[in-house]
């Protein structure tokens, strides 16, 4: 091992600080766009599970329930953490679940990172991690806890059982063993970390941890496997030849995918690639000199082949992002160990192969976020919608999108989580205070929604300010009567046939939309404006619109739009 020479501290510092930049991108998306909102499948892996648990439930109904099977899942750790999340605090954060989830990657890259030996094989092993895996290919566990909190776990997981394998001591065995058993009661293919972590142990004729790991794994797997069943929705690949084909075509597009940004169509080809350079490394014995990041690449093809089992009739050809997360991590520890192979002939220059091949991950990357970034937007406006209309109504499905796919579901579990103080939607807008915001003259801006009931009031419509780009967070809602100013946020919401027909592409993000407790407001007769904030400056205009409350039902009148 080389070693530490002071004056290269500089260089230290700057490729560290290379590998910072992808983090801290992603990092300040997630936060911005991470949501306590409870959406699609949280209601019955999480909600469900609290309300049964603040009922009385007994040990055998929780354990049963820890261990159920959901979509071929047994997801018994992220139940528990719900289950803990109760158990400490009395309800359930889905931003601190997101948090969570999100850690579980950043965690991985620290366990990566700290597994190899040297500090310059290090920042190598983090400048390829944080380019391949904090970008935004993988939005959906970014900004969706219920992604994150199972995709990104099942990974850390398993990479820290090959971690713990690897170091040839009984801890470290007795400890991959219960991070094995953490990745199989995760997600489905968590279960590759038996095979792999025996092939590992086989490699280093390790016999006898051979022979434990095996009757350890068999035991694993026949209690993930009791009373096992498949959904009856999910048609499951049939194993015949006329399928097999197809089955290969779309593994290989999982394993290529990170490289054409999900495109499904072009992906067998570099997937194919990845197969090949694992083979060629293992080859140069890279299956001896770097076990962990080896045998990581074998779990993630390996969880790709169960996962192409089990979802190819299901995606239809498609590439989910939550299932980029493993392709992605296979080709940066390939990309990592190929650099180490010409590291090895060039020992002189140790960055210099990572200088070559970064305008590659940088075109990559940023490929990747804005190809996605559009994405992210369009998931958390779906979830936005879907939370404020059922804030709006009492009830799940008025609106254009769902919490939950099935009627009057999401309704009945938010109803009692709310009576019992478990859980209950955030408030989207919060009172504000603004020091004598400027009237303005050249705000556009119109109300095309306004309604009152005895149980909230929404307001929503478009605004914007000529030559300033739109953005999220900057639009608050005006309730002005002869004895009150109020001031509200709003949420954001994307209006495209604005942008398209003002010819102004800035103005995407000009809708927003309120909804109001009507506790909240007091029984005046309101005038409607709007306000815009820009930089350290705020302005505003009133419309013609009105808002009655001083009746029990409300009254809204609305102005035709200009």
């Amino acid at each position: 091992m080389p070693r530490f020479q002071p004056a290269r501290l500089p260089l230290l510092l700057f490729w560290g600080a290379v590998a910072a930049l992808p983090l801290l991108h992603v990092v300040g998306i997630a936060i911005s766009s991470s949501r306590n909102i409870i959406f699609w499948d949280e209601f019955d892996t999480a909600l469900d599970l609290v309300l049964r648990i603040d009922a009385g439930a007994s040990w055998r109904e929780l354990l049963q329930r820890f261990f159920a099977i959901n979509n071929e899942h047994r997801m018994v750790t992220s139940r528990l953490m719900y289950a803990a999340s109760y158990w400490l605090t009395g309800t359930i954060n889905f931003h601190v679940i997101g948090a969570i989830g999100n850690l579980f990657l950043v965690g991985l890259g620290a366990t990566l990172v700290l597994a190899v030996t040297g500090w310059q094989r290090r920042l190598r092993m983090a400048v390829v991690f944080a380019f391949l895996m904090f970008q935004l290919e993988h939005f959906e566990s970014f900004v969706w806890s219920g992604a994150a909190i199972d995709h990104f776990q099942v990974v850390m997981h398993a990479l820290l059982a090959v971690v713990m394998l690897s170091r040839r001591t009984l801890a470290g065995g007795c400890a991959a063993g219960v991070f094995g058993l953490l990745a199989t009661f995760t997600l489905a293919h968590g279960n590759v970390v038996w095979p792999v972590g025996a092939l590992l142990l086989a490699q280093q004729r390790r016999w006898r941890e051979l022979a434990g790991w095996c009757a350890f794994s068999v035991a694993a797997v026949a209690a993930f496997l009791h009373g096992f069943e498949l959904n009856p929705a999910h048609q499951v690949v049939e194993l015949s030849a006329a399928n097999i084909l197809r089955l290969g075509r779309y593994w290989l597009a999982l394993l290529g995918a990170p490289l054409t940004l999900g495109h499904a169509a072009y992906a067998p080809l570099p997937g194919a690639l990845l197969l090949a350079a694992l083979g060629f490394l293992a080859l140069r014995g890279f299956a001896t000199r770097q076990p962990v990041a080896f045998f990581g690449t074998l779990f993630s093809i390996g969880a790709l082949t169960l996962i192409a089992l089990g979802r190819a009739e299901l995606a239809g050809g498609d590439v989910n992002s939550r299932y980029l997360i493993h392709g992605a991590l296979a080709w940066a520890l390939v990309v990592f160990m190929l650099l180490e192979l010409v590291v090895e002939a060039q020992p002189a220059h140790p960055f210099r192969p990572l200088a070559w091949i970064m305008p590659a991950l940088v075109v990559l990357t940023l490929a990747a976020n804005r190809k996605f970034a559009p994405q992210i937007d369009s998931f958390t406006e779906v979830r936005d919608r879907a939370a404020t209309s059922f804030e709006q109504f009492g009830e799940d499905g008025k609106g254009i999108t769902r919490l939950h796919p099935r009627d009057r579901h999401a309704d009945i579990l938010m109803q009692r989580a709310e009576a019992r103080g478990v859980y209950r939607l955030p408030e989207f807008s919060r009172p504000a205070r603004f020091t004598a915001p400027a009237p303005s003259i050249r705000m556009i801006a119109h109300v095309d929604e306004l309604h009152a009931s005895e149980r909230a009031v929404t307001a929503g419509g478009w605004a914007m300010l000529p030559g300033v780009e739109s953005k999220r967070g900057q639009v608050y809602l005006v309730l002005r009567s002869e004895k009150s100013l109020l001031y509200f946020s709003t949420v954001t919401l994307q209006r495209s046939d604005i942008a398209k027909h003002y010819q102004e592409p800035k103005w995407l993000r000009s809708g927003f939309r309120a909804v109001i407790r009507r506790e909240r407001l007091p029984a005046e007769n309101f005038e409607v404006g709007v306000l815009i904030t820009h930089g350290q400056d705020s302005e505003f205009i009133l419309t013609k619109d009105r808002l009655d409350l001083t009746s029990r039902a409300g009254a809204a009148v609305k102005t035709p739009p200009p």
